[in-house]
């Protein structure tokens, strides 16, 4: 990837990037579209649009997260935003949730080659990993982009938060708060705020809605998919 590409798309999130940070991004990115030719991992594949839609949207969520906090992304995909906020936060302990087998390998080898240190990648559902001791109410901050609807993304995602962190929902022009609220008071959440903003070439904006954990998540949630998805609170 041009390098200045990179360097766009931090300056558009208003974050600056060490040329550290640039040459292990962009050693990332070339990994991931040769990767992409057999795994499918993002349809987003024109240098220009990873730079905006993949790495721009990712940093606009920097500002959000405290200094030294784990972080755990559910649903990470191809490492968006978990991975690159890693690193351009090297002081951040990352870890990297999927379900599909494949990414989460895909991942641990970009992990490895790239020597990040505090970044793993786990195989796994989010529904049932929640409920591991060792995860629940556990992280700092969680993040989630285009997982799923707001309520169904909270029932998932804020189990994973200690009381007093936050969840970091990267969502479109629609927010979704309004149909939330009932599923952010049972989760023990709070709606802290709405945050918009655009992206180069793009006519909708997006939305970061960040949601504050107040308390213990109750020990029945998350439910299991079936019921999430047939019943959503």
């Amino acid at each position: 990837m041009d390098r200045a590409l990179i360097q766009s798309a931090a300056a558009g999130a208003g974050i600056e990037l060490s040329d550290e940070m640039i040459r292990t991004l962009d050693c990332f990115i070339e990994e991931l579209k040769d990767a992409n030719q057999k795994l499918n991992l993002t349809a987003i594949t024109e240098d220009e649009a990873i730079a905006s839609r993949h790495l721009e949207d990712s940093w606009h969520a920097v500002p959000l997260i405290p200094p030294k906090a784990s972080l755990m992304d559910i649903g990470t995909g191809a490492g968006f935003p978990g991975l690159v906020l890693a690193m351009v936060r090297p002081d951040l302990d990352v870890t990297l949730l999927d379900a599909t087998r494949k990414k989460v390998d895909f991942l641990n080898g970009i992990i490895d080659n790239l020597g990040l240190e505090k970044v793993r990648a786990v195989w796994g559902r989010a529904e049932e990993l929640a409920h591991d001791p060792s995860l629940r109410d556990s992280f700092d901050v969680a993040t989630a982009r285009a997982l799923t609807a707001l309520p169904q993304l909270v029932e998932l995602s804020l189990p994973f938060v200690r009381p007093g962190g936050s969840l970091i929902a990267m969502k479109g022009e629609e927010n979704e708060t309004k149909i939330a609220s009932r599923a952010i008071r049972l989760m023990q959440g709070s709606l802290d705020s709405v945050i918009p903003y655009s992206l180069p070439g793009r006519d909708k904006p997006r939305t970061l809605v960040v949601i504050r954990k107040i308390g213990p998540t109750p020990p029945s949630y998350p439910r299991r998919m079936a019921v999430i998805k047939k019943t959503p609170l």
